[in-house]
């Protein structure tokens, strides 16, 4: 810019010397110039300076305007505008959450710790930080799956490609036109990206159905215990000894009245003795202070509604049994309980399944970072590391927009 600046002063300077003495008047013609003569080259000199200086700058927009890669996995490049989806996909997610977690909390839902399912995320992260590896980690997953499954001879079927638009359309139902361009977003692209998940979606399934049969799961569950994770399935009647005003505040009920209810569910323990139908003792719950409820606790969590004393006597009741009424003052609750099931597997069931999804989960992470170091992964670090989840999206599909779009799904509406 100086340089045509120069070339500018110096053409106005040529030009202001055309009509001082000695020289030919503008209009006058100088024998064998032929109109380019040298009072012509200043302005010759200064158009292309003045060309070159717009195409350096049109150059630079383009530049800045072209989308920066931010992933490269093998040959394939993602850009931001690439990013802007599977960012939208977490950031929709947690959104509607954020006012409910401000009020419970005083803590907004993007620093709180990490509340998704990436075993890499380091304990006490941050949930927006935890996303952003959780984001990075699954792109780079789905696509060296995704090349993996190609290299393999896996292609899309037609139903396949009939499940990836419905997915698309879904996707991009109650955006507007403008919330679609900002995030950069269409039938098309997302479609195509559904494409490729589902493809790397079935060749891990297939992978990890082969891997699965290489865990033993008699060595994953050894370490659980049957006896502390017996369980115990229970219906019961209880009602509270305090009141809670408006404001939070718990105030203990006077004498009478923890009297008057005492007698009231000694009296509803009496009925149950002869009722077909445990669960349907009183009439109109809405009107009475003692409530009904289901519940189940294990031989080591216990459970909370009773003193370990009366705790006791409830895990002596056979099944079908009803107990005496409780009078727990220790815990704050009256409470009477039919026993349904005191010895069910439910929950040690559930520690087992745990314990080999772990191990089959442990078994498939290991078979991947064997992959994925055949892989060359580069993340361009510049660009990701100035990118906030919770800031991205948030303005342009807001809460509001989200609560309005379900409230249009759940009414059968479609938005544009």
């Amino acid at each position: 810019m100086n340089s045509a600046k120069k070339l500018m002063n110096q053409q106005n300077k040529t030009d202001n010397n055309t009509t001082s003495p000695g020289m030919p008047a503008t209009g006058d013609r100088v024998l064998g110039d032929a109109g380019g003569g040298p009072g012509k080259k200043p302005l010759v000199l200064g158009a292309i300076c003045i060309i070159v200086v717009i195409a350096l700058c049109v150059g630079v927009g383009i530049q800045q305007l072209k989308p920066q890669r931010v992933l490269v996995v093998k040959d394939t490049k993602m850009t931001m505008d690439d990013m802007m989806y599977p960012i939208y996909e977490r950031e929709s997610q947690y959104l509607p959450l954020n006012e409910t977690y401000q009020y419970m909390m005083g803590s907004s839902v993007w620093d709180v710790p990490y509340q998704g399912d990436d075993s890499s995320v380091e304990q006490g992260t941050s949930n927006s930080d935890g996303l952003k590896i959780e984001i990075m980690n699954k792109e780079t997953e789905y696509e060296i799956l995704y090349q993996e499954a190609a290299n393999a001879g896996y292609k899309i079927t037609d139903d396949e490609k009939k499940d990836a638009e419905a997915q698309a359309e879904e996707a991009l139902k109650g955006l507007s036109g403008v919330q679609k361009l900002k995030l950069c977003i269409s039938s098309k692209n997302l479609t195509s990206r559904f494409e490729k998940r589902i493809v790397a979606d079935r060749y891990k399934k297939d992978q990890q159905e082969n891997l699965n049969k290489e865990v033993d799961e008699s060595s994953a569950t050894a370490d659980i215990s049957k006896e502390e994770n017996r369980q115990y399935d229970i219906e019961y009647y209880y009602v509270l000894l305090s009141t809670t005003d408006s404001k939070g505040n718990t105030k203990e009920l006077s004498k009478s009245d923890k009297k008057e209810l005492a007698d009231n569910i000694k009296a509803l323990a009496k009925k149950a003795e002869k009722a077909k139908d445990f669960s349907k003792l009183i009439e109109d719950e809405s009107k009475s202070d003692i409530k009904y409820n289901t519940g189940k606790f294990t031989e080591k969590s216990g459970w909370v509604f009773v003193s370990d004393k009366n705790l006791k006597k409830i895990k002596a009741l056979k099944n079908g049994e009803i107990s005496e009424p409780f009078i727990d003052d220790s815990k704050g609750y009256y409470v009477f309980v039919k026993m349904i099931d005191n010895n069910s597997t439910e929950a040690y069931q559930s520690e087992c399944n745990k314990a080999i999804d772990a191990a089959r989960q442990a078994k498939y992470d290991e078979w991947y970072k064997g992959i994925k170091d055949g892989y060359k992964v580069k993340v361009n670090n510049e660009i990701w590391d100035e990118v906030t989840i919770g800031a991205v999206t948030t303005g342009i599909v807001t809460a509001e927009d989200l609560q309005a779009m379900e409230e249009e799904a759940s009414s059968g509406v479609s938005g544009e």
